[in-house]
């Protein structure tokens, strides 16, 4: 886990029910995921404080993001239109190696250069 519950609470998040921990792991696995692998394939402790600060960020402002759309990212359907009143899930934040996240997520990550495409 690259953050913790003191680093989500310094940040300014809330504690979410109790949870907080199991939503800091999730987005902690699904940040390395957006990252390519490169997090776990250098080692978080091999990187520099300012990828690790960083990644922290991200790693808290995405668990925040799972925990507030909780109930739309497992739905499988993008939209659906009942009459004339239609809902859109497919606006919800940014898709990158099938995980959604939030653009704020992803602009912390770009710091870091662990997003890069490019293969080193």
């Amino acid at each position: 886990m690259y953050a913790s519950i003191d680093d989500y609470v310094r940040l300014g998040y809330e504690e979410l029910d109790d949870k907080t921990e199991v939503y800091l792991e999730r987005a902690s696995r699904q940040v390395n995921v957006i990252c390519f692998g490169r997090i776990n394939g250098y080692g978080f402790s091999n990187l520099t404080d300012h990828q690790k600060s960083l990644i922290k960020e991200a790693v808290c402002a995405h668990a925040k993001f799972l925990y507030d759309y909780k109930d739309y990212l497992s739905i499988p359907l993008n939209s659906f239109s009942i009459s004339k009143t239609s809902m859109n899930f497919g606006d919800i934040g940014v898709s990158i190696s099938g995980i959604r996240t939030s653009k704020e997520v992803v602009e912390y990550l770009r710091g870091t250069g662990l997003t890069c495409r490019v293969i080193r």
